[in-house]
């Protein structure tokens, strides 16, 4: 997908359309072509763009209700409401999220990742079906946020999956799971991470995760020396 996502804005404040526009108007990946500022509005005009931003809250119908019935159409999600972002990872699954007042840098950032993202898709293959103890299971690549070696057993790895999901598969290398999903940056010897799961890196090695989640407790993971550079390259490139 070279060309730029044709992408739908809506949001009942129509000075966030003026915003998107002018912060988009020279991007190289993506472009608004249609505004709604009420969501049943887009909903009767049956339009499929490539990407849809949508804001959380909204009279009539909420970002949260819109996002499921356009599902599978990719969305970004936005709000001035923080509390909001730990629900929106569980629940919609989006390419990104970014909070109010629209930040260009944020905004652009996250355009360059949904092309990225829907660039792999449309190029790759959508599932790769893993042996688990449990039998076969079919995974959608682009659900995948972080990949663990399991402790002392190199023949097991843990998937970590949108949606609060995890699987064991065994037989499997790392390396294998790069090729088959090659938006992954291996942090370690031993793990693999969505640039979607990355929250915040803090002093260049230690990586905050978000959606990625075991026993409720937030996962974590560390960038080693060896996969430094190739690591922070890839994920400045999303």
């Amino acid at each position: 997908m070279s060309k730029k996502l044709q992408c739908i804005l809506v949001d009942d404040d129509l000075g966030i359309h003026d915003i998107f526009r002018e912060y988009l108007k020279d991007s190289e990946y993506a472009e608004i072509t249609d505004y709604f500022n009420d969501p049943r509005e887009f909903l009767r005009s049956n339009k499929k763009p490539d990407l849809v931003f949508i804001d959380i809250v909204m009279p009539h119908i909420d970002g949260f209700t819109l996002s499921h019935r356009l599902k599978p159409l990719p969305v970004i999600l936005f709000t001035g409401k923080a509390e909001y972002f730990k629900e929106i990872m569980e629940m919609i699954d989006p390419i990104d999220t970014f909070s109010k007042p629209i930040i260009k840098e944020r905004l652009l950032r996250a355009v360059k990742k949904a092309h990225v993202m829907l660039s792999y898709n449309s190029s790759k293959k959508e599932y790769e079906l893993f042996n688990t103890d449990s039998g076969k299971v079919n995974v959608l690549l682009t659900d995948i946020l972080f990949v663990r070696t399991i402790k002392n057993s190199h023949r097991f790895l843990e998937i970590y999956l949108k949606g609060g999901r995890k699987i064991v598969i065994k037989g499997y290398s790392l390396e294998y799971i790069r090729s088959v999903a090659g938006f992954l940056l291996q942090s370690n010897r031993s793990e693999l991470i969505s640039p979607e799961a990355i929250d915040v890196i803090e002093h260049g090695t230690f990586i905050k995760m978000r959606g990625v989640s075991d026993n409720s407790k937030l996962l974590h993971s560390v960038i080693c020396r060896t996969f430094h550079k190739d690591f922070l390259s890839g994920f400045n490139s999303v």
